[in-house]
């Protein structure tokens, strides 16, 4: 059943909707003509009323201002339909003319916590390369805006195709930070939590996130770093077999450069670190085939990326290690897709090459852990994920604690059944080498990050909680469907929540914490940023994967004292 608010919400769409289509009706005359397609919808059911009620205001707002013919929702339908449902680049240009329509308007609708995103392409028939597609953003933090944000996201459209100026009281206005009744980060059971830890800062509530525009791609990892040297945070996301790096403007991502991995390869973790030291973070690239590691680092020249090496036999990571400092570290692959022992590496010649061993666990892998000072006595502990994504702790090498809940579980896997072997299954290893060891996948979790977000001399745990019902089965064939950002603290027995956000609808791929990557002045406010696949293991898209990055404000604040 509709809640009273979709109702109204509904009723003034179908209102407005008539009455401008009755303005429309006296305005359209030989203009272009219009095709908006059905809009992606990333959202919870009891929203599906946005996705026809866009489609719905966008059309008359263009016919009533611009004098636009709006192509018949049927004749859309049913040529998407004939298309297999999926409107790709290869055939916009045979879209457009069996439908007769000027432009092609599509994109998605994603619902996030309170608010709501649109992120609209708009294709011109007969356009050429890159100018063939414009894209458009708009969002709203609360249902309250939704109206506004859809009629500024209409007029956007219609004065950059039909340049009509629109009114100056629909001007656009400067975005404000809105306070949610909801909190965005909460705190669960926060007396007993910190009666428990002696006390410390509680996350700031009353606040919201905001999110970047949707990216078409399945985000596959995240980072932040200093790339070109200029103090400012870039954004790096990468895909299944490209890194993107991306200057930030607010909530707008500008491209200023991407990095290509040859077809063999596919990438599964990506991190910036200045290892050489020059004031500029390298991005550093895990990347690898069924058979064997195939990882790559870069560097910005002041114009492009330049390769530092390429083609290395080890999964790559930079860590920050007890005593040493920034360090980069490695793992290889044998016989089987990744072999016990993690190296610090020295890239002095060019291509990596082994160091020495680290003292750690034969269980533990390259992205499944750090060193953290969780009980504050100056010692570091290994805090791990085990191979069912629950949390470990390893104390002088031995076993102290394992969670009952899951972590930071993920698709991305390295090893696999290579294609030589066509036929073969990664669930029947056994019948490919008798004990099923030689294509096993190993997967890569996402990050565990640490920082003292109380400033008390202990490190807290940030990462991000699966749901309830994440099975290890089949781990790649698991539907993320949410994911809940946590902190957690060292009690004396175990490691117990702190605070968490609100569950976040998508597949959690990658995070990272501003403050971690970079030291902030009092002025800069510290920020976390997520990576989100909106609707993985979805077959009904029309652009294929669509990710998004998630921003929160990342600041605490010191609880009452209780009397």
């Amino acid at each position: 059943m509709k809640s009273w608010k979709n109702i109204v919400f509904s009723a003034m769409l179908l209102a407005l909707y008539c009455l401008l289509s009755t303005q429309g009706a006296l305005a359209a005359e030989a203009g272009k003509s219009v095709a908006i397609l059905p809009f992606k919808l990333n959202a919870p059911s009891d929203k599906q009323y946005l996705q026809e009620g866009l489609r719905d205001m966008l059309g008359s707002r263009m016919t009533a201002e611009a004098g636009a013919s709006i192509v018949p929702k049927a004749k859309v339908d049913g040529a998407l339909q004939k298309e297999g449902g999926r409107l790709i680049a290869q055939n916009m240009s045979s879209f457009a003319k069996t439908v007769g329509a000027d432009y092609l308007v599509f994109g998605s609708i994603t619902a996030l916590g309170g608010g709501m995103s649109i992120d609209a392409n708009v294709y011109t028939a007969g356009g050429s390369g890159d100018q063939a597609v414009q894209t458009f953003y708009g969002s709203a933090t609360s249902n309250d805006q939704t109206m506004r944000s859809i009629d500024a996201l209409s007029w956007d459209i219609i004065e950059k195709l039909f340049n009509k100026q629109r009114p100056a009281s629909l001007a656009p206005i400067q975005s404000a930070q809105v306070k949610s009744d909801v909190p965005t980060f909460t705190t669960a059971h926060p007396d007993k939590t910190f009666m428990s830890s002696g006390g410390g800062y509680a996350i700031s509530g009353g606040r919201n996130f905001v999110k970047t525009r949707n990216f078409d791609m399945g985000i596959r990892g995240l980072d932040l770093g200093d790339i070109d040297g200029d103090g400012k945070l870039e954004v790096i996301l990468a895909s299944k077999s490209e890194v993107q790096v991306f200057r930030r403007e607010g909530t707008r991502l500008n491209l200023i450069g991407s990095v290509k991995m040859a077809v063999r390869y596919q990438i599964h973790n990506v991190s910036a670190a200045d290892i050489n030291g020059n004031g500029m973070a390298e991005i550093y690239i895990s990347a690898n085939d069924p058979k064997m590691p195939g990882s790559r680092a870069v560097e910005w020249d002041g114009e492009k990326f330049v390769d530092l090496f390429r083609e290395a036999r080890f999964y790559i990571r930079p860590m920050e290690l007890p005593g040493i400092g920034l360090a980069l570290l490695g793992q290889g692959s044998r016989m089987q897709p990744v072999t016990e022992g993690i190296y610090r590496l020295s890239t002095a010649s060019g291509k990596p090459k082994v160091q020495e061993r680290l003292p750690i666990p034969n269980k533990v892998n390259l992205f499944n852990f750090v060193y953290a000072d969780i009980e504050g006595d100056g010692s570091r502990e290994i805090v791990a994920l085990d191979e069912s994504f629950k949390l470990v702790v390893y104390k002088g090498g031995a076993l102290v604690w394992k969670s009952e809940e899951r972590f930071c579980g993920t698709k991305r896997f390295l090893g696999g059944t290579p294609d030589m072997m066509p036929g073969t299954s990664p669930l029947r290893n056994d019948e490919v080498d008798g004990i099923g060891e030689l294509y096993a996948e190993t997967y890569v979790p996402s990050r565990i990050l640490i920082s003292d977000v109380d400033h008390d001399g202990v490190d807290d745990i940030i990462l991000n909680r699966n749901p309830d019902t994440l099975s290890t089965v089949v781990p790649r064939m698991i539907q993320y469907q949410s994911g809940t950002m946590v902190g957690l603290r060292w009690n004396g027995l175990g490691l117990e929540e702190l605070w968490r956000t609100r569950k976040i609808d998508g597949y959690v791929v990658d995070y990272q914490v501003k403050s971690l990557v970079s030291k902030l002045d009092s002025a800069t406010a510290d920020e976390l940023f997520i990576g989100v696949v909106l609707n993985s293991g979805t077959f009904d898209s029309l652009l294929g994967d669509q990710s998004t990055v998630v921003i929160y404000p990342f600041a605490f604040e010191q609880p009452a004292k209780q009397q």
